[in-house]
């Protein structure tokens, strides 16, 4: 990768930013800015450009003295932020129960997720596009209460959330209960039942949660493994 001018800060950034998200780093691997000067054909300054950037979005933490590590996952963390999304998505799906949604929105969303009803155990899933998939769903129906800082909050939480919900989501039997569990939510709302609603919502979100220790081990342990 050769420096053209000041994209290449932002090219570094992606591609170290999407390392992490898909756990080629382990937590906790230092990430040396000399290392990462000679391996992007890069200047200093486009390095730390990149780091900074990652230390600001959450993905690294920065050592006075040391430099920027992967940040560590925090369990307790991340069952927060679940806690959050599970508030605002009943909100949502409150909002939402006597409120008609666009037919073709969820016209789309039928013909996603109802070929993953089927899908077979030794399949291989593509964990950036389940994860889009999912974040797209939930999104939308927020997107359709009107309410922008909802819309805002829940893209800010599933961002933080990404490098967990990769682990969780990929697995085929996982991407079946998804798959089931937005077509019930859609159903629901379809039929206007706000208690088939709340359930719906509240047994999507805590399925993934409930997986979330157990995805964040095995995502260690293959880390652990490229090293």
């Amino acid at each position: 990768m050769s420096e053209t001018g000041g994209h290449l800060g932002g090219q570094i950034l992606a591609e170290l930013r999407k390392r992490i998200l898909n756990w080629y780093y382990p937590p906790g691997h230092h990430l040396a800015e000399q290392a990462l000067c000679a391996e992007f054909s890069a200047s200093r300054n486009p390095v730390r450009e990149a780091l900074r950037a990652l230390a600001e979005h959450g993905l690294v933490d920065k050592v006075p003295n040391q430099g920027c590590f992967v940040k560590q996952p925090d369990v307790e963390e991340i069952n927060e932020l679940y806690e959050l999304r599970l508030a605002l998505e009943l909100y949502v799906g409150e909002a939402l129960v006597h409120k008609p949604l666009d037919p073709a929105w969820v016209a789309a969303q039928r013909a996603y997720w109802e070929p993953l009803l089927g899908v077979r155990a030794d399949e291989k899933m593509n964990g950036d596009e389940l994860v889009q998939a999912d974040s797209d769903f939930h999104l939308g129906l927020a997107r359709a209460t009107g309410n922008r800082r909802i819309v805002q909050s829940l893209r800010d939480i599933n961002e933080r959330l990404r490098f967990v919900r990769l682990a969780v989501i990929t697995t085929p039997h996982r991407v079946q209960e998804t798959a089931g569990e937005h077509l019930a939510v859609l159903d629901a709302l379809m039929r206007q039942d706000p208690e088939a609603v709340r359930r719906t919502l509240r047994q999507n979100i805590n399925h993934a949660r409930n997986k979330v220790e157990i995805a964040i081990g095995r995502a260690l342990m293959m880390a652990h493994r490229r090293k």
